[in-house]
């Protein structure tokens, strides 16, 4: 079943943050340097207490800036700058492939071609290199598309969610 959709900019915004988000091992890595840095500023001498506090105040001021200022504001910058995403695209489950369609254009994504994949509560992200991905959003469910086929397609071709 064919379903069509339209990406607004909130809707980049979302994508975006889904793109931004870490890979597992990066979250995990990041919560133990944060227990580590926790401990020293608890068990540490004073000099290494008040390091590892900026270092807890600095990294979590960096990553706070970045989620909530500096990558929406850049998402929203290349929505209003590209003006292609904004007309109305058309999704299609194949047996080996998705097909998306738009006016100016047509692309069958083969699973094969597929780099890695992953999703939230609106979108399914499948991405064709590493910083190239196309947003698929979960309403098109609505419209009858096949989103359980999609992500079972996904797992058996492509693997685990990244």
């Amino acid at each position: 079943m064919t379903a069509t959709f339209r990406i607004s900019e909130d809707d980049y915004v979302d994508a975006m943050k889904l793109y931004a988000r870490l890979p597992r091992t990066a979250r995990w890595l990041l919560g133990a340097a944060a227990v580590l840095l926790v401990l020293a500023a608890v068990f540490g001498t004073r000099q290494v207490q008040a390091s590892a506090l900026g270092g807890l105040a600095g990294g979590a001021g960096v990553l706070l800036a970045m989620r909530v200022f500096v990558m929406p504001m850049t998402a929203r910058r290349h929505y209003r700058k590209y003006k292609a995403i904004r007309e109305e695209f058309s999704a299609e489950l194949l047996d080996d492939a998705l097909r998306l369609r738009a006016p100016h254009g047509e692309s069958r994504i083969v699973w094969a071609n597929v780099l890695k994949w992953r999703q939230d509560d609106r979108f399914v992200l499948i991405y064709l290199m590493p910083r190239l991905f196309h947003a698929l959003p979960r309403s098109v469910a609505s419209q009858g598309f096949d989103l359980p086929g999609l992500i079972e397609r996904l797992n058996r071709h492509v693997g685990p969610e990244a």
